[in-house]
């Protein structure tokens, strides 16, 4: 009887050892394969025409990659740098370590880039942070979210996001201030809440703070209209009581996760002033009953 209590007990001792020793060396480039969506943000330091010193300038970014068996990878990207959008297409390469850690490195134009990851989630999941960016010195983090596996493609449609959703925008928004020229970095934070229906449009309420300035808002005309690759846009008209008179039109750049789920996004216009360099969340509470048309 004690020679099984110590067998059972080197076992005991043994076992947190060897899954230590299986948990190492389960990554390899198939863990990567298949498509993916991101969200990035940070702050570049920018040089200042007149300046002795680089401009904090905010950035963000949102995006779909696809990643084949070699860890090679195009990628579309739409880019906010300080309110200002553009689209860019790139190509990159993936290398993944037994351990789980992985370097991504690409190019936009003349321009190269470098990113150091961590691979999370069985592969569900990456987060990571740039070393070497094309805007310059940056200090940001970002994080992939897988849409398929392998080679299969995406496949979304407009019936996915269907429901009542909440979720969180937080960045900088570009506003106009009395008696400053031009628009001003604002930090901007807000919570939100909507029901989209069969027909795509919606009604939305949030509560937001600028600079700490708490608003109300209503949105009583959002519309979304989702692409085959899983991307999608959200226009909106919103109005607020604390500034009367003043109409909020705009749009966000999304990707949908987890068959509408979750939808990961960008701000990409704005009025009035420049889109804010503003990340979206939301996540779906319940697929709440709703009539075409209603």
């Amino acid at each position: 009887m004690r020679y099984y209590r110590i067998l059972a007990g080197a076992a005991a001792l043994l076992l947190p050892l060897c899954s230590a020793s299986f948990a190492q060396g389960r990554c390899s480039l198939d863990t990567v394969r298949g498509t993916w969506g991101w969200q990035s943000h940070g702050t570049a330091m920018i040089s200042d025409p007149g300046s002795p010193a680089p401009k904090p300038v905010p950035y963000a970014s949102l995006g779909i990659m696809e990643v084949d068996f070699q860890g090679r990878y195009t990628a579309h990207a739409t880019i906010s740098v300080g309110g200002q959008i553009q689209e860019v297409d790139f190509p990159g390469f993936v290398l993944v370590n037994a351990d789980c850690t992985a370097t991504d490195m690409y190019t936009i134009g003349p321009a190269e880039g470098m990113d150091r990851l961590v691979i999370l989630g069985n592969g569900d999941e990456i987060e990571g942070m740039p070393v070497k960016h094309p805007l310059g010195p940056v200090a940001g983090t970002f994080r992939f979210r897988r849409i398929t596996q392998g080679n299969r493609k995406p496949r979304c449609t407009a019936h996915m996001v269907r429901g009542v959703y909440a979720g969180l925008r937080e960045g900088t928004q570009m506003m106009p201030i009395p008696g400053q020229a031009g628009l001003v970095p604002v930090p901007f934070s807000a919570i939100h809440t909507g029901t989209i229906r069969n027909d795509g449009t919606d009604t939305a309420a949030s509560a937001a703070s600028m600079g700490g300035v708490i608003a109300n808002f209503e949105f009583p005309s959002v519309s979304i209209a989702v692409n085959p690759d899983c991307t999608a846009t959200m226009r909106y008209t919103g109005v607020s009581t604390q500034f009367p008179g003043q109409m909020f039109t705009g749009a966000v750049k999304y990707i949908v996760l987890n068959q509408g789920d979750e939808l990961i996004g960008m701000d990409i216009e704005a009025n009035p002033g420049l889109p804010g360099v503003v990340l979206d969340n939301l996540k779906r509470i319940s697929m709440a009953p709703v009539v075409l048309g209603q």
